[in-house]
């Protein structure tokens, strides 16, 4: 009785040695990995979410990380050329980082403690320009960012530092000035916009209407220009004097839509209701605008509607507050 006593014990040993053990983590080749979160990233990819964060205005959770590769930068702009920075020429390593924001890609340059981060020149004009005419085209005209598409984005050189957009007594340098161009569609009317190589500008170039006023009794010396995509510029014939504004803070939805029935109604429209030649104290008024419909054909009262209309705008213009 004994011996099978201790025959069974060793048996039972053996089957529990031998039986399969629970699993309480998962191998190490497993595919269900933990994602990486912030606290595991290297201070370089912490600074370059900062920087983008900061830059799109964005919450550093809504960047992801796509990849980073060691590089060695050729200078101390860590390889980004920007106009009026020097660089020293002295080679650093770092990383080239790329990360996600709604979609896009951006590229960030670092070094390798992430104390010196850079958006790269692509990431600058691309990616960021395009976000931010979307942004101001949608500000202007009441419209949601998500309508907004991108026609294209081509780089350029432009022949001044107008960026290619020459305006009523607003003088320009010629010199030859690197930049992009930027096509927008919204309700199919597209919105070209010019940017100025450093990012630093964006200047409106689908110019809609021109009026100008000067002489009279009053001495009148003035000037509006409004663009397709709701930017107003006025001055009274010195740029000194210049003031800027929007659709969104100058019309109601109702000249809104007026505006836009003449931009899909008509191409090219000039009047000239100037007093005649002769005329003691002589004013001079000239209108010109220019849509996107295919009729040139223009009624006496619709001329007026539009000269009203312009001086209404500018009078508007003229009762704000100046914009710094």
């Amino acid at each position: 009785m004994r011996k099978n006593l201790i025959v069974m014990t060793v048996l039972i040993l053996l089957v529990s040695a031998c039986a399969p053990q629970m699993m309480t983590e998962p191998p190490a080749n497993s595919d269900e990995q933990p994602t990486t979160g912030p606290s595991e990233m290297t201070p370089a990819q912490s600074a370059a979410i900062t920087l983008l964060s900061a830059t799109l205005n964005l919450s550093a959770d809504k960047i992801s990380l796509v990849s980073t590769e060691a590089v060695t930068w050729p200078d101390g702009c860590l390889g980004v050329q920007r106009v009026g920075v020097m660089c020293t020429q002295a080679q650093v390593p770092g990383y080239r980082i790329v990360l996600e924001a709604d979609g896009v890609k951006y590229e960030v340059h670092t070094d390798e403690s992430g104390e010196s981060t850079v958006l790269s020149q692509d990431a600058q004009l691309g990616g960021i320009a395009e976000k931010a005419v979307i942004s101001q085209l949608a500000q202007n005209l009441g419209l949601k960012e998500g309508d907004i598409s991108v026609v294209s984005d081509v780089p350029v050189q432009f022949p001044d530092s107008c960026l290619g957009v020459a305006m009523q007594d607003v003088m320009c340098a010629e010199v030859i000035t690197p930049g992009r161009i930027i096509v927008l569609e919204a309700d199919n009317i597209q919105y070209e916009y010019h940017v100025s190589g450093d990012g630093s500008r964006v200047q409106p170039a689908s110019m809609a209407l021109t009026w100008k006023r000067e002489g009279g009794i009053a001495g009148f010396c003035d000037n509006l220009t409004v663009f397709l995509s709701g930017e107003v510029y006025g001055n009274r014939c010195s740029p000194a004097d210049g003031r800027m504004g929007t659709f969104a803070s100058l019309l109601s939805s109702s000249e809104r839509s007026r505006f836009f029935d003449w931009a899909a109604r008509f191409d090219r429209v000039t009047i000239d209701a100037s007093d005649p030649k002769g005329v003691s104290d002589r004013m001079l008024v000239t209108l010109t605008f220019s849509g996107v419909g295919g009729k040139s054909s223009i009624t006496g009262s619709e001329q007026q509607a539009m000269l009203e209309f312009a001086q209404s705008l500018f009078n508007e213009l003229y009762s704000q507050e100046p914009t710094q």
